[in-house]
């Protein structure tokens, strides 16, 4: 294994570690190995076709096997900061939440402290996520609330057992989508109003097992945006009824496995605020989707943009089967996201094929350029499942005719494959455009960069425009 840059070890056990290191005023520079004058994780690439990329290191790994996750957002209007740190041990499982803020875009920063922890327990049942204090929204100028997604996760026993035998084809979660409004710029967050998109009860805090609610109005929450003509709209990953022959030969695992004879597709709900009521009305788009056998895991992770013409994009994430590649895939529409057309795999603006792993990607507009970039992994060759997550690309979207121009593609990142592992994952990043530079910040642990998967280091890299 590869040195850890700059690496400090935690002695005794990782939670009294990081519980004591969150109690002390020493900021966390002098704690996590960030910046410095020295570090020599630090390099300058050469300008790309798009932007110049700078990385260094934002967040040692302080022990083996005990990843640092690092996210960052502005909250609300302004120049008001907030990043998140925890650690990863097992996939898409953290611990020891800790957070601090900024008041002044990032320069001067307060003491990492202890996120309360959002996870509540109820006999047999764990809950993830839901209702909080924390996080941000986008800003709706029409009904002057922030508006913010929330993914609430119910486990049956043992989060950690869950997620594995979600692979197996037993599932043993149950994911709902919420929504919580602010009006004074995120210092706090209303109730948490479910997302419906067929009845069913509301949830009793009082018996969280009752499967006429869990099994119902079940979703993988998407990402939101507010458009201009005032509605605010929000994807999700949602079943939908389709079987055939052909499809049964594909085994049903997450999130395909949400419901019997149903595929993970799309829908998009659209909120339009109500003076009279102080809160959205909903609609609900039509749903789209691809069979098992062309996405084996269906569609999930979804990002919807609006483009200049007033169109939107709503670019999904696949999953390769035995016949067909990885690749992402889009529809567009026309009426406000109410419609969406059927669904294609994106390609460049020459027409040719592009593949790209079952991996997270974003989409967003420079303030600088004006244009809409897409950022993700696209491999050289099919990918298989979630690999190879990398190269780490950013290419700017034709809007007029969506695909990505491939003259653009610029590479944020890639493995070295003198010193990374195959199953280096560049994916699963924060991204916000600095508010007085205009720059893009992205933040990234790269898992698997060395032989123990989360021995890694959370890295940071700015995307000079």
């Amino acid at each position: 294994m590869k040195p850890l840059g700059r690496r400090t070890f935690l002695k005794g056990s990782s939670q009294s570690g990081i519980a004591f290191l969150a109690g002390t005023r020493v900021f966390p520079e002098n704690l996590f190995g960030i910046g410095g004058k020295n570090n020599n994780n630090t390099l300058i690439k050469s300008n790309g076709k798009i932007c110049q990329v700078k990385k260094e290191v934002r967040i040692a790994c302080p022990q083996l096997s005990l990843a640092p996750i690092t996210g960052m957002n502005y909250i609300g209007q302004g120049m008001r900061r907030e990043e998140t740190l925890s650690f990863m041990q097992s996939s898409d499982w953290h611990i020891m939440n800790l957070s601090r803020g900024s008041e002044d875009n990032g320069h001067i920063w307060s003491a990492w402290v202890p996120v309360p922890t959002q996870t509540q327990t109820s006999g047999q049942y764990i809950q993830s996520g839901g209702a909080s204090q924390r996080g941000d929204g986008q800003y709706d100028p029409v009904s002057g609330r922030l508006v913010k997604p929330v993914f609430q996760r119910i486990f049956q026993g043992s989060p950690e057992e869950a997620l594995k035998t979600a692979w197996k084809g037993k599932r043993l979660f149950w994911d709902h989508g919420f929504y919580q409004l602010s009006k004074d710029n995120g210092k706090t967050w209303g109730e948490a109003f479910q997302l419906k998109y067929e009845e069913s009860p509301d949830f009793d805090p009082s018996d969280w097992g009752k499967h006429e609610w869990l099994e119902r109005n079940e979703m993988y929450i998407g990402n939101s945006i507010v458009l201009k003509n005032g509605s605010v709209i929000i994807s999700a990953t949602v079943p939908i009824p389709y079987k055939n022959e052909e499809d049964e030969k594909y085994p049903s695992i997450f999130p395909n496995n949400y419901r019997e004879g149903c595929v993970a597709g799309a829908i998009c709900f659209i909120g339009k605020w109500d003076d009279e009521i102080q809160n959205y009305r909903w609609e609900k788009s039509n749903s789209i989707f691809v069979p098992r056998q062309v996405s084996s895991r269906g569609l999930v992770e979804l990002d919807v943009s609006e483009l200049k013409n007033g169109n939107l994009l709503l670019i999904m994430r696949g999953s390769n089967t035995l016949k067909t590649p990885g690749r992402k895939w889009f529809s567009v529409s026309k009426d406000g996201g109410h419609t969406w057309n059927d669904i294609t795999d994106i390609h460049y603006d020459t027409g040719e094929q592009l593949y790209s792993p079952a991996s997270i990607d974003k989409t967003f507009r420079s303030s600088k350029t004006g244009k809409l970039y897409w950022i993700g992994n696209i491999s050289s060759e099919p990918p298989n499942g979630d690999y190879p997550r990398y190269p780490l690309y950013i290419v700017e979207v034709d809007e007029d005719h969506p695909s990505f121009v491939k003259d653009s593609l610029t590479v944020i990142d890639n493995r070295d494959p003198k010193q990374d592992t195959k199953n280096v994952q560049l994916s699963n990043f924060a991204l916000l455009e600095d508010r007085d530079t205009l720059n893009v910040e992205i933040y990234m642990t790269r898992l698997g960069e060395n032989v123990d998967t989360y021995s890694a280091n959370a890295y940071k890299y700015t995307l000079v425009f």
